[in-house]
């Protein structure tokens, strides 16, 4: 019941009065809750002005993850010397490229094969009634080739022109892409366009087929022209079922001649199938060119996947690998400037001519290739290229203009013709930026840090963490670390730095948040970016490993001994006699990256040496690379050594034959990667700030600690409300009880006094 709640109280006593009980709870109250809510309001004020402390340290703790993130420090800035649309390229450089400069021209821009039919005056006609073509009981059909696969296309009377669009579409899973257009003639209006969906001469297009439909639709074909995809060479007639081999007889010795005198040059090319893979290789005939030759020529481009040998007055050529061999009567086809066309093979009398009467071989010319329409065919609108271009100097062709196999984490993109060139720096500008706003962060977290724990006896006031050691120490905390000395690993320049005499060595160096133009004076942090850049210029390595420090294994550098000479002639690898191992991959030197045998050869030490590493590169482990250098070049005292490099924290195994190892200056052993952690100054500092921040941490647990601090005051305070709440009612009722037993007597008395007072004024 609460106090107050019965105005009659005090009516029978006069003393015992709401006003009175009411008096007494006030002052009980006061009594015991004052210490309470004075502590409240201290909380209160707390918790408010560590709200906006923290708001602080959150600001600068922003600052500081950038500073102590290695991202920061891996962005890099494309300067070209060209911009806008008159750039012939542009340039994407990521943070795992060690690129500086570039220099770029582009001759030719890589483009699709895109080809066109004659007109149709109506999409929804029949195809084969608007050509004029009956076919086969009413069927017709046609191949698509490219790259090596074939898509064969079938119609019938009912098929219209758009049903033929879809039917190319279907067939060649979206390699191929045919859409009818609208050119706006009069008479016949409606186009087929067929054209490659991606750049490349690889994404060519050629046919095969009806010959008849195929000249209706404005594709004429010429058989003396095959597309490189198309090309699927010929086998002889009656070969026998040895697909491997084509064999028969000639007349004559090994050292005889090809060619007789006065004959030009050719070419024969063999097609090994394995699968649906098609290897090709082109050779040049020429005047020197003998039966023995022929075959030597054979093994070395062709890696040893052909080969001719004899026997007698037999000979064979075989594909060593155990694919199918087929051969072409011809070679690589000329363009106009009389420049090597390797994307298209031409057919050569003069080859087909060698063929029969050297070797008493006629090819069944009746196996479909991907043939070429006539050079002079207008609807080939446009032909399919590859983009040329060279990289410092260095000529490239690609099949897309967007190229990022030029280096780790670069991607170029070419767009027309010309000459650029690329400055690739470190990108300092945002770590500037984040320095700059570091300071700002720290003057005014220090501003407030001042503010809250400063005590003035003279003026008698004081901050609210005056005191309080968790919110006290965070300046020292910060403070301590930055203004502490590093030591990293990095260059210093010994010599004179101004000049090109000085010398750029290997070093420990120690480090200060000064030297990059971030310092404390008077308590104030101010930054200077010109020192900064000029000191980060130096080595932006170094640099980074002061910041954010470096974690991660350190690479894995294998020098193999300097050898003098390789065998003579050439070095046959043969299987498990010489194995790395890295990444958890296994690669076994005596295959190629196809799985063919390998054979080292080369004019000299240095070619040797190119090839090999060519070798082992191509097998593409991540992050392991193979290199060479030659010592005393051109000497007599030149030498060979090789080196094998690891970036990506895998051990290195290298194992096989121990003598066939030794003559690249190699063994078998196990090299071990390294895991290295240095923590740099923000590095340091953002765990810091992280821990600080954090529940278990300085600042996070006394902000902890208030609000359950608040939260036990108020329950107290409610607590004890209801305590002295309840007394009150007690003391209520039973001061009820008394008032009413207070009238009763007062009433009693009421009657005797009246009772007496009557018999006085009787008795009067």
């Amino acid at each position: 019941m609460a106090v107050g709640s019965l105005g009659s109280l005090g009516i029978g006593s006069g003393v015992l009065t709401s006003d009175t009980l009411n008096k007494l709870k006030e002052a009980e109250m006061n009594a015991h809750l004052k210490l309470y809510n004075t502590q409240l309001e201290t909380n209160t004020s707390r918790q408010k002005d560590l709200a906006e402390l923290e708001a602080k340290l959150l600001a600068f703790q922003t600052a500081v993850n950038s500073l102590g993130d290695t991202s920061q420090f891996n962005k890099k800035k494309v300067s070209p010397s060209v911009s806008g649309d008159s750039a012939a390229a542009s340039l994407v450089v990521g943070s795992l490229s060690n690129l500086s400069n570039m220099k770029v021209i582009v001759d030719q821009l890589a483009q699709k094969d895109v080809y066109q039919s004659n007109g149709f005056q109506d999409k929804t006609a029949s195809v084969m009634k608007s050509l004029g073509i009956e076919g086969t009981d009413g069927k017709a059909s046609f191949t698509i080739t490219q790259d090596g696969k074939d898509y064969k296309i079938e119609i019938d009377q009912s098929t219209t022109v758009a049903q033929l669009a879809e039917k190319i579409n279907s067939a060649t899973g979206g390699k191929i892409e045919a859409k009818l257009v609208n050119t706006g003639d009069r008479d016949n209006p409606y186009r087929l366009v067929v054209q490659s969906t991606e750049t490349g001469t690889k994404n060519n297009i050629s046919f095969s087929g009806d010959e008849d439909l195929l000249n209706a639709m404005g594709w004429g074909l010429d058989k003396n022209s095959i597309s490189a995809g198309g090309l699927y060479g010929f086998r002889p007639q009656n070969a026998g079922n040895e697909k491997d081999k084509i064999s028969g007889t000639f007349s004559g010795k090994p050292e005889d001649k090809l060619l007789s005198p006065g004959e030009e040059s050719t070419s024969f090319t063999f097609v090994i199938k394995n699968g649906e893979r098609y290897d090709r290789f082109t050779i040049d005939i020429d005047e020197n060119t003998t039966y023995k030759s022929l075959a030597e020529d054979l093994k070395k481009q062709t890696n040893g996947k052909v080969e001719l040998s004899f026997e007698g007055e037999a000979f064979t050529f075989r594909a060593t690998n155990g694919g199918e061999l087929s051969l072409f009567d011809g070679g690589y086809a000329t363009d106009a400037d009389g420049n090597i066309d390797q994307a298209n093979y031409t057919r050569d009398e003069k080859a087909t001519k060698l063929l029969s009467s050297k070797f008493g071989i006629t090819l069944d010319t009746s196996t479909p290739q991907g043939y070429n329409v006539a050079s002079n065919n207008e609807n080939h609108i446009q032909k399919g290229m590859d983009a040329i271009f060279s990289v410092d100097g260095v000529k490239m062709t690609r099949p897309t203009n967007t190229i990022t196999d030029i280096g780790p984490d670069i991607t170029l993109e070419l767009k027309q013709k010309g000459e650029i060139s690329f400055n690739v720096t470190q990108d300092t500008e945002a770590i500037a930026q984040s320095l700059e706003s570091l300071a700002t962060a720290y003057n005014d977290l220090m501003i407030n840090l001042n503010a809250a724990t400063k005590y003035d006896p003279d003026a008698g006031t004081k901050g609210n963490f005056v005191g309080v050691s968790s919110i006290y120490n965070i300046k020292s905390q910060i403070n301590n670390i930055l203004l502490q000395t590093i030591t990293v690993d990095g260059t210093i320049t010994v010599g004179d730095s101004d000049t090109s005499d000085g010398v750029k060595v290997s070093s420990k160096v120690s480090l200060s948040l000064a030297d990059y133009g971030l310092t404390l004076n008077d308590g104030v942090l101010t930054f200077d970016s010109g020192k900064f850049n000029a000191k980060f210029n130096e080595d932006p390595e170094m640099a980074e490993k002061f910041f954010v420090g470096h974690n991660g294994f350190e690479d894995i550098d294998l020098v193999g001994d300097k050898i003098s000479k390789f065998d003579e002639g050439e070095i046959k690898f043969e299987q498990g006699k010489f194995t790395i191992t890295y990444n958890d991959e296994t690669i076994d030197l005596g295959k190629t990256a196809n799985g063919d045998p390998f054979t080292l050869t080369g004019k000299d030490d240095v070619e040797k040496a190119q090839n090999l590493v060519d070798h082992i590169n191509s097998f593409g482990l991540e992050g392991l690379e193979a290199s060479f250098q030659i010592i005393n070049q051109g000497s007599n005292d030149q030498q060979i050594q090789f080196k094998i490099k690891g970036t990506s924290g895998s051990n290195l195994e290298i194992q096989g034959d121990k003598d066939f190892l030794k003559k690249f200056g190699l063994s078998p052993k196990t090299i071990y990667s390294v895991y290295k952690e240095e923590t740099g100054t923000f590095g340091v500092l953002k765990n810091t700030m992280g821990e600080m921040m954090s529940s278990d941490g300085s600042f996070g647990g006394y902000k902890d600690s208030l609000t359950k601090e608040s939260k036990n005051l108020n329950e107290t305070i409610e607590n004890t409300k209801k305590s002295i709440e309840s007394r009150y009612d007690t003391m209520w009722s039973r001061w009820a009880a008394y008032d009413g037993i207070i009238a009763k007597l007062n009433n009693q008395a009421s009657v005797i006094t009246n009772m007496i007072n009557a018999a006085n004024n009787q008795n009067s």
